[in-house]
């Protein structure tokens, strides 16, 4: 057992109840593979005073308590409060967000941060490369496959509130988030309603997680245009609710959906995703997508990020081999 401090600036809270589950999740699966997980939580667009509070809660904790065998950060940000200390190794998440920022000042901080960090996740290969950290280790986030699976449709519609028999396209994310592009997504399903005229398109973001859920099993097709991403959620959800999934080619999602029939990847073009929508919609049916979701599962995930722990302790407060991975794939 090892006493963990998770350091982040996304988690689940009362004013954003979806912000980043993926993180709680793997905090409750390494606490169910017996590990001692805590969580300093510093909200998103914080002051920076607050940030300089948790630089001196974790040199106090850390340096002078000595609570923790191992700080994990999430995010690059957070690393940087995770290295107030030297007495415990430091692990650091890159999600994606803050290896492809288009600020240069915030690339480079990433880079600084992956260099300093006794191990460092990411969660596809391009991550590695844009970091300049072949050492790193590829360990996307998981999903609880007891709270993400299929429901009945019209009992998920039903409860929502939404129409029974309308076409429903989902986009998971803040239209305000350029990145996620939601424009092209507008674009796409303004030509679709040229011959789907009552297709709707339902904005879902930051909502409870059970409720973004269901949503997943209400909609007839999961929506992904961003420019950039690691290893999105939304996918993996999709994929383990049977959900059909148009993207683009952006991070592991090609890799994730595989072959699933009734995925597919599109061009960053309006029409060829309209087209594609308008086949998954015509059909109406539901993917085979589950067969994949215990190797997508939080409890696989954990398992990896676990055994980089017991490496790291074993090991003692140095950078792990590079050579050596502790993912198994």
């Amino acid at each position: 057992m090892m006493r963990v401090l998770f350091v982040t600036n996304r988690y689940p809270s009362a004013e954003t109840p979806g912000d980043s589950p993926c993180i709680q999740q793997q905090e409750i699966a390494l606490q169910r593979l017996g590990h001692d997980v805590n969580v300093l939580y510093i909200p998103k667009g914080a002051p920076k005073l607050k940030y300089a509070r948790a630089m001196w809660q974790v040199f106090w904790s850390v340096q002078v308590l000595k609570r923790f065998d191992l700080i994990h950060a999430h995010y690059g940000y957070c690393g940087v409060v995770a290295k107030m200390q030297w007495r415990s190794p430091v692990v650091v998440t890159f999600r994606g967000s803050d290896v492809y920022s288009r600020s240069g000042p915030k690339r480079l901080l990433g880079r600084l941060v992956a260099k300093s960090a006794d191990a460092v996740i990411v969660m596809n290969d391009d991550m590695q490369h844009q970091l300049a950290c072949p050492g790193s280790h590829i360990i996307p986030y998981g999903i609880d496959t007891d709270l993400v699976k299929p429901e009945p449709q019209d009992r998920a519609r039903r409860a929502l509130g939404l129409p029974l028999q309308a076409p429903l396209v989902l986009f998971p994310y803040d239209p305000a988030r350029q990145v996620k592009r939601f424009d092209l997504a507008q674009q796409a399903v303004d030509l679709l309603k040229r011959e789907l005229p009552d297709v709707q398109m339902l904005v879902v973001y930051d909502r409870p997680y059970r409720d973004a859920i269901r949503y997943m099993n209400a909609c007839d097709a999961l929506l992904l245009t961003s420019d950039s991403e690691g290893a999105p959620g939304a996918v993996r959800e999709a994929l383990a609710c049977n959900l059909p999934i148009v993207s683009v080619d952006v991070g592991d999602v090609a890799q994730v959906i595989g072959d699933t029939d009734g995925c597919y990847i599109v061009a960053r073009d309006p029409e060829d995703i309209a087209q594609k929508l308008a086949r998954v919609l015509r059909a109406r049916q539901r993917t085979n997508g589950r067969h994949a979701a215990q190797e997508l599962s939080i409890a696989h995930s954990a398992a990896n990020v676990a055994a980089l722990y017991a490496r790291l302790s074993r090991d003692g407060n140095t950078r792990v081999d590079p050579r050596v991975s502790a993912n198994p794939h």
